[in-house]
């Protein structure tokens, strides 16, 4: 670890959040009002794809996130990773870390996609069947923290080169596409001249 780095668990320096859901019994707590995360709707990228909502009475019986809150599957599935760009409400196989002002979200969403992270919440579970990390072990999660300036250009960097990984796989698609295409027409002159 960098001397201007420190390592600290999780309720040192965050508020964190299990979320909880609104009885199915009550038709009237779902509508389209405020999105619903559960474990699929998390895909280690910012939320996009949202299957279910809750109405306005639905979202006054549940735990509601601000923007920018991460958010961590922490039963069965553990450590898929993802952040929200609006309020959300989250069910409680999720835990999530509310943003603060001197951790960068995006920093946090990016560390909690790492092979060290996702080891501690496995090392933290505690059932053989189904994988379980509860509240106050998710808690005891160790980051290394680094002073925020450094956290940005680190998250700057990691974006630009995830853009260029992106780019890079759509070239090659588009180079697949072509070889098929090359490949059909080198047949068609073999069989037909």
């Amino acid at each position: 670890m960098r001397e201007d780095w420190i390592e600290v668990e999780f309720q040192e320096v965050f508020e964190t959040v299990t979320g909880n859901t609104p009885s199915k019994q009550e038709i009237d707590n779902y509508g389209q009002d405020i999105p619903f995360i559960k474990p699929p709707d998390i895909t280690n990228s910012a939320i996009k794809s949202i299957s279910e909502y809750l109405s306005n009475k639905g979202k006054l019986k549940a735990r509601v996130l601000p923007s920018n809150s991460v958010l961590i599957t922490c039963i069965g599935n553990l450590g898929r990773v993802g952040f929200n760009k609006v309020e959300v409400a989250f069910n409680q196989q999720i835990n999530a870390i509310l943003p603060t002002d001197f951790i960068d979200f995006k920093f946090t969403f990016y560390q909690a996609q790492s092979g060290s992270f996702r080891n501690q919440l496995e090392s933290l579970s505690t059932s053989t069947t189904v994988a379980l990390v509860n509240k106050s072990s998710f808690n005891s999660v160790k980051i290394e923290v680094s002073p925020l300036p450094i956290q940005r250009s680190i998250v700057s960097k990691i974006e630009a080169l995830f853009s260029d990984l992106d780019n890079g796989i759509a070239n090659f698609k588009k180079a697949q596409d072509q070889l098929k295409i090359y490949r059909q027409a080198v047949l068609k002159k073999a069989f037909e001249g």
